[in-house]
């Protein structure tokens, strides 16, 4: 079976572009936990989470910049809870830590929508103004337009060759005659049948 051609597409490339500037920001974001975990703990905290309070209309507005974020740090070998603090920079550039992300979110978390409501044991009450919203906060490696083009070779290949397999598993006799004429070809063709 022919290997399929591993050349970079136009989407090959285009995906590369997409994921390396995903990348560049998910870079951006953890550099800007660890400045903050620098700043407020000092040395050996690790990134792990971004917390972002988002105008809870985003779904119908589209708009996703965040009101307040803070981020969960830890530190130590192993991401427990135990370990971590939750840090936020506010809004007159102080930097305060939590072990619950409660407190440095404050009155956001409660403050009510100032139109939308919901029902609740039969009564209408206001919904909440923000949404909170979680993200890992990890380093993200993207691979190449090349790279990607290997994989989707690779995948091709493996989707050609299981559906030859399922192919000769249901019609075994079509197979073992495709077998046979390849076996055929293959002596036909070898050094010792030829002329020479």
């Amino acid at each position: 079976m022919p290997q399929p051609d591993a050349t970079p597409t136009e989407r090959d490339r285009e995906n590369a572009r997409i994921r390396q500037e995903i990348a560049a920001r998910q870079a951006e974001e953890y550099a800007e936990a660890e400045r903050l975990a620098l700043e407020a703990l000092g040395t050996g905290w690790t990134p792990w989470m971004k917390l972002v309070l988002l105008n809870s209309d985003y779904h119908h507005t589209g708009n996703t910049e965040p009101v307040a974020t803070a981020y969960k740090v830890y530190r130590g070998e192993k991401r427990l809870t135990e370990n971590a603090l939750y840090i936020r920079r506010l809004p007159d550039g102080k930097i305060r830590t939590s072990p619950s992300y409660e407190p440095l979110f404050g009155e956001l978390l409660q403050e009510p929508h100032p139109t939308s409501t919901m029902e609740v044991q039969g009564r209408q009450v206001p919904c909440p103004r923000y949404s909170l919203c979680w993200s890992a906060l990890q380093r993200y490696a993207p691979r190449s337009a090349e790279q990607l083009a290997a994989l989707r070779a690779s995948r091709e290949y493996k989707k050609a060759e299981q559906a030859e397999k399922k192919w000769a598993q249901e019609n075994p006799l079509l197979a073992w005659a495709e077998a046979v004429q390849h076996e055929e070809a293959d002596k036909e063709e070898s050094p010792e049948n030829s002329i020479g």
